[in-house]
């Protein structure tokens, strides 16, 4: 595995963060009006959608990792854009191998992936079919029944549907890992947003004639925060690697990562509420945003929670297999 990114996945992050702090629509927008779709949402499902998908998917043949260094810089900039949840979809149907339709790679139709009989779906509303995981298995699915519900993040609306019997099922594969891994990379990314969010406040913000980042018991905070994050962040690549080179651990590394990253970006989350003080809590201040993301992709694909109690059943499984 490399330890550093390549030139074209650190132009790959320049490209999409270029989007990012240019795009007028945000995150505490969709607090007053809801949700709209960001102006970057066309070049991003247009241009961006075949990263991560194997040629035999009918993709370019571009590595994981390539997909999960954009959803990183989205998840930091808070970009209300249905390109992760699209991105999602696409690498939980791409597991098999087999082809995917070309309008959906090409963002012409987008998707949002579903679990069978389980829970509240992502731009339901906003999308053209679902991307439906059922025992062993995905299919595409048309998307009806749609019940909106209040999202504790407005940026991210959420619906309960009803579920059809996909189209086309195709074996599951590794769709699943793939796609758990994309929800990761952005928390990874809201943890990075709030990490620099609390770091700008600590830089500028004053008291008792000292920036209150001189004091060690705010220091420490970001310290903690960054750690975790970088944690995460570093595991969930990890993973994406394993994924991709059918490593016999990926299974158990996707988990991991899973949950570390949804820890690591509650965790930056609170710690920036903190150093902003009793501003913090403030709808006025920005921090609460993050912890809204942070709470609502947490819970997307499976809560950490479950991920961490699926690393301690795989564990176990391993070590008596080798006894």
């Amino acid at each position: 595995m490399r330890a550093t990114f390549t030139q074209e996945q650190l132009e790959i992050a320049k490209t999409v963060r270029s989007l990012a702090e240019g795009e007028g629509v945000t995150a505490r927008d969709a607090l007053e009006s809801g949700w709209q779709a960001p102006a970057c949402d066309g070049p991003l499902l247009d241009d961006f959608g075949l990263l991560g998908v194997s040629e035999q998917a009918g993709g370019i043949g571009s590595d994981l990792v390539d997909l999960l260094v954009a959803v990183e810089v989205l998840g930091e900039h808070l970009v209300p854009s249905r390109f992760p949840a699209h991105a999602a979809a696409v690498q939980l149907l791409s597991g098999a191998g087999g082809p995917l339709p070309e309008d959906v790679l090409a963002g012409e139709r987008v998707l949002t992936p579903a679990m069978d009989g389980a829970g509240l779906v992502r731009y339901a509303a906003q999308a053209d079919g679902l991307a439906v995981l059922l025992p062993g298995r995905v299919g595409i699915a048309p998307v009806e029944g749609v019940v909106a519900r209040q999202s504790l993040d407005p940026s991210v609306p959420l619906s309960d549907v009803t579920l059809t019997e996909p189209v086309k099922v195709t074996p599951a594969g590794t769709g699943p890992w793939r796609a758990t891994l994309v929800v990761a990379a952005e928390l990874c990314g809201v943890a990075q947003g709030a990490i620099d969010l609390a770091a700008e406040q600590a830089r500028t913000r004053e008291q008792f004639g000292r920036v209150i980042g001189s004091y060690q018991g705010v220091a420490f905070q970001l310290a903690d925060a960054a750690t975790v994050r970088k944690a995460a962040w570093d595991l969930t690549l990890y993973a994406a690697w394993a994924v991709d080179n059918g490593r016999p651990d990926a299974e158990i590394q996707v988990h991991a990562a899973k949950a570390a990253a949804g820890r690591a970006a509650v965790f930056a989350a609170e710690r920036c509420i903190q150093v902003h003080g009793g501003m913090g809590i403030t709808m006025e201040a920005d921090p609460h945003l993050f912890l809204r993301r942070a709470l609502v992709l947490d819970a997307v694909l499976g809560a950490g929670s479950w991920h961490r109690r699926r690393v301690g059943t795989l564990r176990v499984r391993a070590r008596q297999a080798q006894s």
